[in-house]
């Protein structure tokens, strides 16, 4: 069974996430605090990873350079969720190795 690790502060956001993807056949995993998302790679080896961009502490930019740093893209796409629709936003997120980006 595929698994998706979703990075998001909003427990709605990643509630509804969740229960789509899990209808859908995929198990997921899910983590609050940008920080903590390094070790649950770790634990679960996600074979996808859902991240939203607009967190407190280390934003989802932060999160894409410490998965390239640690070599963990592109092994294991990541796919940006956000509600910045700014093309520089959009662009930056592409360049630190985001597979695709979706817009909230």
């Amino acid at each position: 069974m595929p698994k998706i690790l979703i990075i998001d502060d909003d427990k709605i956001n990643q509630d509804i996430l969740a229960q789509a993807l899990k209808q859908n056949g995929y198990e997921v995993v899910s983590v609050f605090q940008a920080a903590e998302c390094l070790d649950k790679i770790a634990e679960h080896r996600p074979d996808l990873i859902l991240l939203d961009v607009l967190m407190p502490g280390l934003s989802g930019f932060d999160v894409l350079n410490l998965l390239k740093e640690k070599s963990i893209i592109p092994a294991t796409p990541v796919i940006v969720l956000t509600a910045l629709s700014e093309e520089a936003n959009i662009r930056k997120v592409l360049e630190l190795g985001a597979e695709d980006y979706w817009l909230k």
